[in-house]
């Protein structure tokens, strides 16, 4: 059961990961795209400045959830390099749960945030006008995802913390229908 929670998990950040991949290589084009227009024709393309800074926020919040699960977070590994393997486990169990605590209420905190942006019908305050429901829901898309990559790795840590041995990048992972 928690195996297959975590290989659903797995799935989940590769699409978000996948998502935020997507992501930056559209802010790279659109970069790209001003830089030319600039030096070419003299002129800004104005709305490239705004949509940048939105995948910006959504590349951050969709590529979390992958960057935990395949242990490429920022750590500071002070404790960790004098505890036990046991003291270890306990140690990243208290920082996913209060990863959980944090992020969860950030989590709500903008789900709220989207919600008052829909019924509002809010947009930028640029002469663009974009709906600002569309960059900020895909945001906190990534939060969700973020938050429930946590949970799991709380559950898996108390209840099967070998199989965070394997990251999703592990050919060795077996998959489902796999043995």
């Amino acid at each position: 059961m928690i195996s297959r929670l975590l290989r659903l998990s797995d799935r989940l950040t590769w699409a978000a990961a996948a998502f935020s991949a997507l992501a930056m290589a559209l802010l790279f084009i659109l970069m790209l795209a001003e830089i030319v227009s600039r030096n070419l024709l003299g002129k800004s393309l104005g709305f490239t400045w705004e949509v940048s800074g939105y995948l910006l926020g959504l590349i951050i919040f969709m590529a979390s959830s992958w960057t935990l699960r395949t242990d490429k977070h920022i750590r500071i590994t002070l404790l960790r390099e004098h505890l036990p393997n046991g003291g270890m486990r306990w140690l990243d169990l208290l920082a996913t749960l209060i990863g959980v605590v944090i992020v969860g209420f950030f989590t709500a905190a903008f789900v709220g945030f989207c919600l008052q942006t829909w019924h509002s019908g809010t947009v930028s305050s640029t002469p663009q006008q974009i709906p600002l429901i569309y960059p900020r829901a895909l945001m906190a898309l990534g939060l969700v995802v973020f938050t429930l990559t946590l949970i799991v790795r709380a559950l898996v840590l108390i209840a099967a913390p070998g199989l965070l041995e394997h990251t999703p990048e592990d050919s060795a992972m077996p998959m489902e229908g796999e043995s």
